[in-house]
C-alpha cells in the first residue's frame, strides 16, 4: 500500500502536486486548530506556523523514514531510532515535499512552494506597510515613543552582543556570508522584532483589544515594526560584503530606487485614476504591479523583495493602500501565507539529538522574553506605569509571528546564518508567539483584569490628550442643509450633527468624523442613509483577516439599521448614541 500510495504520487505532474500540497497546507493547521481545541490559546497563525515544521524533513520527513517505510518483515526499532538521527530514504515525503524521481528524472516538489511563498511574503509585506500608520508615529505621545524605541534598541543592543559570542563560540551558527559585525547585527534584529498582525490576533484572544493595555501594545508595536523593516534592510545591506559606509550606501540605493518608483511614478498614476474615479478593478490591477516592481528593484539591487513591497504598503497613497490591504488581505493570510510557513519547514532542518539546536534555542527565547520585558517593560515603568501593567507589556511586545520568521528566512536566503541557527530561531519564534497567552492569562488571575486599563497615561495613549472627536463639517449657515442625526459622544466629548446622506467614521484624519483613539481603525465605518430615513451602519473593517468589531447595543455587528438612541461602541472606545433630528 505504501509503496503504491509512492508510486502513485511520484507519476503525478508538478501542477497536479502542488494541488495536493496545497490541500495538506491549508487543510491540516486548520484541522490542527479546530481539533484540538487550539483556537482557545493560540491564533491560528501560530498553529500554521507549527504545521510547517511538522511537516517539514525534520519532523514529517523523519517519521517517514523511521516508521512508514518499512515493512512488517524488516522492522526493527533500533534502526527506527536511528533513523531519526540518520534519516533513511524518505520516499513518501519525498514523493510529496522533497526531491523524487518523475519519469526518469529528479524534481524538486518544493520549488512551486517555494515561488508561491516569495509572493506571499510579498504581499504580506505590503499588508505590513498598509498598517504601519504613519499618522500614529507622528502624533504619538513621548510615553508610546519611549516604550517602543527604546525596548527595541534595548533588545537589538543585548541581542547583539550575545550575537557576538554566539559567533565566536557556535561556528555551526554562522553562514557563508556572515562575518563577526553583519552575524551579531542580524541575530539582534532577530530577536527584538515585534510581529503587530499577530500580536492584534493575540489581544483579541485575550480581549483586551479594546482596553488601554491593548493601546498602548499596538501603538509601541507599530512604532517598533516600522524601526524593524529599515534595520532589515540594513542587515541585508550589510551581508552583500563590504564595510559600513559601502552596505549604507547599497541600503540608501536600493530603497531611493523603490520608493523613487512608488513616490513619482506610482503614486502620481494611481492619484490621477483616483481622481477620474477609474473602476476599483483597475486600481487595484495597477497596485499589484506596483507592489511587484517595487519588490523587483529591491529584489534586484539585492536587499530583498520583501523590503521593496513594505516600501510600498507604506508609500502608496492612503486611499489606495487601504483599498488594496483590504482586497488582498484575507487571501494573503489565509491562502498563500501557508506556502510561506510550509517553505519555512521544508528549510527548518535539524537533528533531535544535537544539543548545539537546544541550547541556541534557549538562548534566543531568554534573550527575546527577558529582553524585551526588560527593555519595553523599564521604559513603560519610566512613564508611570505600575510594575505588573509595565512587565505585561514587554511580555506582549516580545512577539515574534510572522515577522520573525520573514526576518530570520531573509537572512537564511542572504546566508548570514546557517540552518542550524535557522532552525534554532524558528522553535524560538514558535515559543515566543504561544508565550503571552497562557502567561497573560495567569497574570490576570493573581493581578485582576482591572491590570488591562490602569495605568497614569491617558486612554488615547498615542496622544498625551483626551479621546478628542472632530468633525470636518462646513460653518452651519441658513443654506446649510438640516441636521439628519446627530452622534452624541457625552457631555465631555461633545455633539457632531450629520448633514451628510453618507459619512465615514474613523481615526484617519481624512475621514468625515475622526476620532483620536488607537483602538479605532482608520475608515473604521461608514454611515449611510436609507430610503426609510435611518442610518446604516457598515464595519469598513470587516472583510479584513483581523477585522476590527462594532458594538451595537452591546452586540458585535458587521452591519446594522441603527434606531434612535442606539450606542455605538468602535473598537472599544467611548460610546456614543445618534439620536434623529438636530440638536435640541
Amino acid at each position: 500500500m505504501y509503496q503504491e500510495l509512492v508510486h502513485l504520487l511520484q507519476g503525478l505532474k508538478p501542477p497536479y502536486i502542488l494541488l495536493i500540497q496545497a490541500c495538506i497546507i491549508v487543510a491540516f493547521p486548520y484541522f490542527l486548530w479546530r481539533t484540538l481545541k487550539l483556537e482557545k490559546w493560540f491564533p491560528l497563525g501560530v498553529v500554521q506556523i507549527f504545521s510547517g515544521v511538522l511537516l517539514g524533513p525534520s519532523i514529517f520527513g523523519a517519521i517517514d523514514a523511521a516508521f512508514l517505510n518499512w515493512t512488517p518483515t524488516a522492522f526493527d526499532p533500533q534502526a527506527a531510532v536511528n533513523a531519526c538521527t540518520n534519516p533513511q530514504p524518505r520516499e513518501l515525503f519525498n514523493a510529496i515535499f522533497g526531491t523524487t524521481c518523475y519519469k526518469g528524472a529528479l524534481v524538486n516538489r518544493a520549488a512551486g512552494i517555494a515561488s508561491i511563498a516569495t509572493i506571499a511574503v510579498c504581499l504580506f509585506g505590503f499588508l505590513a506597510g498598509a498598517d504601519a500608520d504613519k499618522e500614529l508615529i507622528r502624533k504619538s505621545g513621548k510615553s508610546v515613543v519611549s516604550i517602543g524605541v527604546a525596548g527595541m534598541l534595548f533588545g537589538w543592543g543585548l541581542a547583539i552582543i550575545a550575537g557576538y559570542f554566539i559567533y565566536q563560540y557556535f561556528p555551526a551558527a554562522r553562514g557563508p556570508r556572515a562575518d563577526a559585525f553583519n552575524f551579531s547585527v542580524a541575530y539582534g534584529l532577530v530577536i527584538a522584532v515585534s510581529a503587530l498582525p499577530v500580536l492584534a490576533l493575540i489581544l483579541r484572544g485575550l480581549d483586551i483589544t479594546r482596553s488601554r493595555m491593548g493601546a498602548v501594545a499596538l501603538a509601541s508595536a507599530s512604532i517598533a515594526d516600522t524601526m524593524m523593516w529599515f534595520g532589515l534592510g540594513l542587515v541585508v545591506a550589510l551581508a552583500l560584503g563590504g564595510d559600513l559606509g559601502s552596505a549604507l550606501l547599497k541600503a540608501f540605493l536600493g530603497g531611493a530606487l523603490s520608493v523613487g518608483f512608488i513616490l513619482f511614478v506610482a503614486s502620481p498614476i494611481l492619484n490621477r485614476m483616483l481622481e477620474k474615479e477609474a473602476p476599483e478593478s483597475a486600481i487595484i490591477t495597477f497596485t499589484a504591479l506596483a507592489i511587484f516592481v517595487a519588490s523587483a528593484i529591491t529584489g534586484i539591487t539585492e536587499l530583498h523583495p520583501v523590503l521593496g513591497a513594505f516600501i510600498a504598503g507604506f508609500f502608496l497613497p492612503d486611499k489606495v493602500r487601504e483599498l488594496a490591504a483590504h482586497r488582498l488581505d484575507q487571501t494573503t493570510i489565509f491562502v498563500l501565507m501557508p506556502f510561506f510557513f510550509l517553505n519555512t519547514g521544508l528549510n527548518t532542518v535539524f537533528d533531535v539529538f544535537d544539543p548545539n539546536v537546544w541550547i541556541l534555542f534557549l538562548i534566543s527565547i531568554i534573550l527575546c522574553v527577558f529582553g524585551k520585558m526588560i527593555g519595553h517593560g523599564v521604559a513603560a515603568r519610566m512613564t508611570g506605569e505600575s510594575w505588573p501593567f509595565a512587565l505585561s507589556i514587554g511580555l506582549l511586545l516580545q512577539t515574534k509571528g510572522l515577522m520573525g520568521l520573514i526576518v530570520i528566512v531573509v537572512f537564511l536566503e542572504k546566508e548570514v546564518v546557517s540552518p542550524l541557527m535557522f532552525s534554532a530561531a524558528v522553535f524560538m519564534c514558535m515559543v515566543s508567539t504561544g508565550l503571552p497567552t497562557p502567561v497573560m492569562r495567569m497574570i490576570f488571575n493573581r493581578f485582576g483584569r482591572d491590570l488591562k486599563d490602569e495605568g497614569s497615561t491617558p486612554l488615547a495613549g498615542v496622544q498625551q490628550e483626551e479621546v478628542a472627536v472632530h468633525a470636518d463639517q462646513a460653518p452651519v449657515t441658513p443654506a446649510s442643509p438640516p441636521a439628519l442625526a446627530v452622534l452624541d459622544f457625552n457631555q465631555d466629548l461633545g455633539e457632531i450633527e450629520i448633514r451628510s446622506p453618507a459619512v465615514v467614521i474613523g481615526r484617519h484624519s481624512e475621514d468625515d468624523i475622526r476620532i483620536s483613539d488607537i483602538r479605532v481603525s482608520r475608515r473604521h465605518a461608514k454611515l449611510m442613509l436609507n430610503a426609510d430615513g435611518k442610518f446604516e451602519i457598515h464595519n469598513q473593517t470587516a472583510d479584513r483577516a483581523d477585522a476590527n468589531p462594532i458594538l451595537i447595543n452591546g452586540e458585535e455587528r458587521e452591519h446594522a439599521v441603527l434606531a434612535d438612541g442606539d450606542t455605538i461602541v468602535l473598537g472599544g472606545a467611548p460610546a456614543f448614541k445618534i439620536r434623529y433630528g438636530a440638536k435640541p
